[in-house]
């Protein structure tokens, strides 16, 4: 499917991408970046992220995944929250869903208006 991740806060187009499901977990996309317009800053802040969870810092995980929140990422078509996204090369992974152990949340934790999903 080809879609955009927009921020939903900033009014903004991110990237186009085309991605599929995948079968590996529930809320799970895998795709390509087809054209990259990420802000420095919200590069660099998923590079770090994903650096954090490698080296197992977490203590600086909740500042990083803050900021990320800011942007209120989500698909443009279908106006999903696009969370913990990945990005090596033009490869790209995100979740559809906040994973809370064995659940998923709709929003993120601590969010007013946070929801199973």
């Amino acid at each position: 499917m080809k879609d955009y991740i927009i921020s939903y806060s900033k009014r903004e187009r991110y990237a186009e991408i085309d991605y599929d499901r995948s079968e590996q977990f529930e809320h799970y996309f895998c795709g390509f970046v087809l054209q990259n317009a990420l802000p420095e800053r919200l590069s660099w802040l998923i590079r770090e992220r994903q650096e954090l969870i490698r080296q197992v810092v977490l203590t600086l995980l909740d500042d990083v995944e803050e900021e990320i929140q800011t942007y209120d990422l989500r698909l443009e078509k279908s106006g999903e929250r696009v969370f913990d996204v990945s990005l090596s090369g033009d490869e790209l992974t995100f979740f559809t869903r906040y994973a809370v152990g064995d659940e998923f949340l709709d929003t993120y934790p601590g969010d007013e208006s946070s929801a199973r999903g």
